[in-house]
């Protein structure tokens, strides 16, 4: 199997993953009875869009032609719109009101949720770098 499909295989298995989980946490309330659950699924969905991002733009030859020529655009180009689609989710659900905004401590919630993105697309970066022949890890 070639590396460039082993990324986007995982991408695959990855959102099966995440989306089995949060329709089963929907039925089962997970998210209200574990305070750990939200934070999880948060960082798959963000580890799993990281690598799909990172596939995108640099394997698939759609977007750009090759690897990048600088690891530090990469890691910039997929946590900006990994980040991007976090803060957006958090918008979304405060503006339709599908959250507990009304908690004195909401914010935190935010910050977490957005530090389990931010970390998901890291980890998504430097796992499609180094699965990249092309890209050094030295550079």
């Amino acid at each position: 199997m070639r590396k460039n499909n082993f990324i986007l295989f995982l991408v695959l298995f990855l959102a099966i993953i995440t989306t089995a989980l949060h329709f089963l946490a929907g039925e089962l309330y997970l998210y209200w009875t574990y305070w750990w659950f939200d934070w999880m699924v948060h960082f798959l969905v963000s580890f799993a869009g990281g690598l799909g991002l990172y596939w995108g733009l640099f394997l698939s030859g759609i977007i750009f032609r090759g690897a990048p020529r600088k690891k530090i655009f990469a890691v910039l180009a997929v946590f900006l719109l990994v980040m991007a689609v976090g803060i957006g989710w958090e918008i979304f659900e405060y503006v339709n009101g599908i959250t507990d905004a009304v908690e004195a401590k909401y914010y935190l919630d935010v910050m977490h949720d957005l530090l389990s993105d931010a970390v998901g697309a890291l980890l998504a970066v430097f796992i499609g770098i180094k699965h990249n022949p092309s890209v050094s890890m030295l550079k």
